[in-house]
């Protein structure tokens, strides 16, 4: 499926998550998402991810409205819990394959969403200097111990050092692009113009008309 699609897929029923109150729609969702995993075949630290993530959040939503919570605060705190997993595992079949899939997503942006070229193509520069900012950082550590200095991850001189870097390569990039003949505004040709085939609008169509009938019993 395109990233795209399936990213507006996961957008339309995390929001109408959002107006639901009931628990065990929340538990469907994170039966299929789980189902759907299986064919993903995720390492055994991202499942242990996907549980330990929402857990935090879940058991203060739970505890705040089991013990605080007014009127219906049983049912709530139930509904709360499950949300907040049904929202990482919905969202996880987007994100956790996001790398591979990332310069497809980023191109449906650009030459089927419309997306700004300029923003579409900064964002490739940003997602591209992460391992290198990563490894600036580290540099910075260790180049501060030679001289003494120990730079611990909360002291904001290490993040000074690293955004005065990310700024000098932010503007070598900016002169390489004009240099290769982008020109922001200008109209594009792209060496591999993206396509959404038939059969991902069909699963789109499908998805949600299966999760409209979910909607359909007065499950509140």
């Amino acid at each position: 499926m395109n990233p795209l699609i399936k990213f507006t897929t996961v957008m339309v029923i995390a929001l109408e998550l959002t107006f639901i109150k009931s628990v065990t729609l929340n538990v469907i969702v994170i039966g299929v998402s789980g189902f759907l995993y299986l064919f993903l075949k995720l390492h055994w630290r991202q499942w242990l991810w996907l549980f330990i993530l929402p857990l935090l959040p879940g058991l203060g939503s739970w505890f705040s409205l089991m013990y605080f919570g007014t009127g219906d605060h049983e049912h709530m705190a139930w509904i709360m819990l499950s949300r907040v997993f049904a929202y990482l595992w919905l969202g996880g079949l987007f994100t956790l394959k996001l790398n591979d899939e990332r310069d497809v997503f980023l191109a449906t942006l650009e030459q089927k969403a419309k997306l700004s070229a300029t923003f579409v193509y900064a964002l490739v520069g940003v997602l591209n200097f992460m391992p290198a900012v990563s490894q600036e950082m580290k540099t910075i550590r260790v180049a501060s111990q030679m001289r003494g200095q120990t730079l611990h991850i909360w002291q904001p001189q290490l993040y000074f050092k690293a955004i005065l870097a990310a700024i000098r390569w932010s503007q070598n990039l900016a002169e390489g692009m004009v240099s290769h003949g982008f020109t922001e505004g200008a109209a594009r040709t792209h060496l591999q113009v993206v396509t959404i085939k038939r059969r991902d609008w069909f699963l789109l169509i499908i998805i949600l008309i299966a999760f409209q009938l979910l909607l359909l019993p007065n499950w509140y």
